[in-house]
């Protein structure tokens, strides 16, 4: 996908994929992260169910630790609200085993704002769970 199809939309929910992509040269996605990260223009999300779900992936390696900060630094870490974990808890008894806590959480930040879009790697979840998102195969609207 071009990075260019993104980088205009006024709210995007990142996902651990392309933080560790953007830092892991050896990641499939490398080239993509790399390229698209750095053009996002809107208000940058996440959560920390990401944060940490990125520094495991990435194996706690300072190097990429000190990498992860300074995306982490462009982004808002919104925390899911009390009155938000029912939804969160009932998708992920929803899309068991796909769905897991960060993806929840992604989930309900992108539901908080009619333009967002998730930005992630994860093609396969993401199509499942019926929201806008993008990844290195393309944008992807809301199918329900």
């Amino acid at each position: 996908m071009r990075p260019s199809a993104i980088a205009s939309r006024r709210v995007v929910v990142v996902d651990s994929g392309p933080l560790v992509a953007a830092i892991d040269a050896g990641d499939p996605h490398h080239r993509w992260a790399r390229a698209t990260l750095p053009k996002l223009t809107g208000r940058l999300l996440t959560c920390e169910a990401v944060a940490s779900e990125a520094a495991h992936l990435l194996d706690n390696d300072p190097t990429a630790l000190r990498s992860l900060h300074g995306f982490l630094q462009r982004m808002d870490i919104v925390p899911i609200l009390r009155d938000e974990l029912d939804a969160v808890f009932a998708r992920l008894t929803r899309f068991a085993p796909r769905m897991d806590l960060a993806d929840g959480c992604l989930v309900a930040l992108a539901a908080r704002d009619t333009d967002a879009v998730v930005l992630t790697t994860d093609t396969r979840d993401f199509s499942t769970y019926r929201i806008p998102f993008a990844s290195p195969e393309g944008l992807f609207a809301e199918t329900e």
